[in-house]
């Protein structure tokens, strides 16, 4: 191995990291999130960092951005999520050799840590920076951040790149991720009574039964878009024509156009009787992380620094999305994934491989070092 990364490092990361992890955060425990916040405050301190607190609003925590200065170039922002999933007490703390299970401590305090490792071990090095360095804590990311994207979009506009330290299953990085979107029809019918009445009643049932046919049919596999409907709802009796009915939808997509065009389809959606209703609310939550030149060269560059310490990166992609979504969405070059090697996240066996937590700090501080000044990653390579 081209660098000595000894698995002395990655226990002392892993000490670190669990700390971190014992606070439970599950999106909105907001008392909790405070006390994480709180803690990661305690230790950015030291480190001559701003720091700013957004308050939490809509139930939601509050959000934290520390800033580190640097050279003159147009810097790096780097988000990270500390809300989590699993509810507290369904995820046990343990170790079972490499792994070690922790709820969300893959997804992603894991990468949250090593982010905020990387950055400390710069600052006491006294190594410098190209340019500014802005580490974004949000604490809404698992519901598609509400409260904190408009936050991120704000700060992947000033500067040269974005890096997003989310899981991976190996040693990757991610160069694309579908768009998602969240969608709600309502089916308004009439109700009547089923025996003496039938004719009378509308079904919103059947209106939505029929309706499900169409959804499935936009369903395009070769193009990359995916249409669900994961939850159905309504009527009120056997006995009675339902005069409700609902569905949720998610839709996953491979180009943002193709998401748009699923949504004006189901804004045009029509009932095939006059006398039903068809409401359609939602939107496109999170758009396309875009496989582009400039994200292509994040990867390149990435790999090259990954060779040099002895653990080759490989290229993917994922269907679900993440900040990185965000700021690709505003044109900033953003390379994912690149957070704790682990699986399972969201599950009582999430977890994350402890000997690989060194290497993974070790390339996300060579990448801030690096990457933010005026010039292309090709051009700013020193190590």
């Amino acid at each position: 191995m081209a660098q000595n990364v000894d698995q002395n490092a990655s226990e002392a990361l892993l000490e670190g990291l669990r700390r971190w992890v014992e606070f439970e955060t599950p999106t909105g425990r907001v008392d909790v999130i405070g006390r994480l916040l709180d803690h990661i405050v305690a230790e950015a301190q030291p480190l001559g960092c701003a720091i700013e607190r957004i308050a939490g609003r809509d139930g939601m925590g509050d959000h934290l951005i520390l800033r580190f200065a640097g050279g003159t170039g147009r810097g790096i922002l780097c988000t990270n999520h500390l809300d989590t999933v699993c509810a507290p007490g369904s995820v046990t703390m343990r170790r079972d050799g490499d792994r070690f299970y922790g709820p969300g401590i893959a997804d992603m305090k894991g990468g949250a840590f090593l982010a905020f490792s990387a950055v400390r071990n710069i600052m006491r090095s006294g190594e410098r920076l190209l340019g500014p360095l802005t580490l974004i804590f949000n604490t809404d990311e698992e519901i598609g951040s509400p409260t904190s994207h408009a936050i991120i979009q704000e700060e992947a506009r000033k500067v040269a790149c974005a890096l997003i330290p989310e899981p991976a299953r190996g040693d990757e990085a991610i160069t694309f991720r579908k768009g998602r979107a969240k969608y709600r029809i309502d089916f308004r019918g009439r109700e009547s009574h089923a025996g003496s009445a039938f004719v009378d009643g509308r079904s919103a049932i059947s209106e939505l039964a029929r309706t499900i046919v169409k959804l499935d049919e936009m369903t395009d596999l070769k193009g990359g878009t995916t249409v669900n409907v994961g939850a159905v709802g309504g009527g009120t009796e056997p006995n009675v024509v339902a005069g409700a009915a609902h569905c949720l939808i998610d839709v996953r997509f491979s180009d943002n156009k193709a998401g748009h065009a699923v949504e004006r389809r189901l804004q045009s959606l029509a009932p095939s009787d006059p006398d039903i209703g068809i409401a359609v609310t939602g939107e496109i939550e999170k758009p396309c992380l875009e496989r582009s030149e400039a994200t292509l060269a994040l990867f390149r560059h990435a790999a090259e620094l990954a060779r040099a310490i002895g653990s080759p990166l490989v290229e993917t992609s994922s269907g679900g999305g993440s900040d990185g979504n965000f700021t690709s969405a505003v044109g900033t070059p953003t390379l994912d994934g690149l957070g704790a090697i682990g699986n399972a996240w969201h599950s009582p066996d999430e977890h994350i491989l402890v000997s690989a937590l060194a290497r993974r700090e070790l390339l996300l501080r060579r990448l801030f070092l690096t990457l933010g000044g005026r010039r292309s990653p090709n051009q700013t390579r020193n190590g």
